[in-house]
């Protein structure tokens, strides 16, 4: 994605919530965005390879559920972080770039 692109996508919470449902590579294994934080500037993942184990209120491990990760795709002053060069968006091109 271009440093304009980039720019734009930070500048326009719209366009970042079409990345939701997207499919990405992310360090070398698939996942799907699931979610955007806006206020917190985080983007989360969920692995379609491999699950954790979730545990419940007490710590006690209940069921499996997908690996997720969370990432900043801004820093406190709004500008995108390294992430987008780590990302690689399977489904072609982001929808409005």
């Amino acid at each position: 994605m271009t440093d304009a692109a980039l720019k734009k996508l930070m500048e326009e919470p719209a366009m970042l919530m079409r990345l939701i449902g997207l499919r990405v590579r992310y360090l070398g294994e698939e996942f799907e965005v699931v979610d955007l934080l806006l206020e917190e500037g985080l983007v989360i993942l969920s692995s379609n390879e491999g699950d954790e184990v979730q545990e419940d209120c007490y710590g006690r491990p209940s069921r499996l559920v997908p690996r997720c990760e969370q990432l900043h795709f801004r820093d406190p002053h709004g500008q995108p972080t390294a992430i987008w060069q780590e990302i690689t968006f399977l489904d072609g091109p982001v929808p409005g770039f």
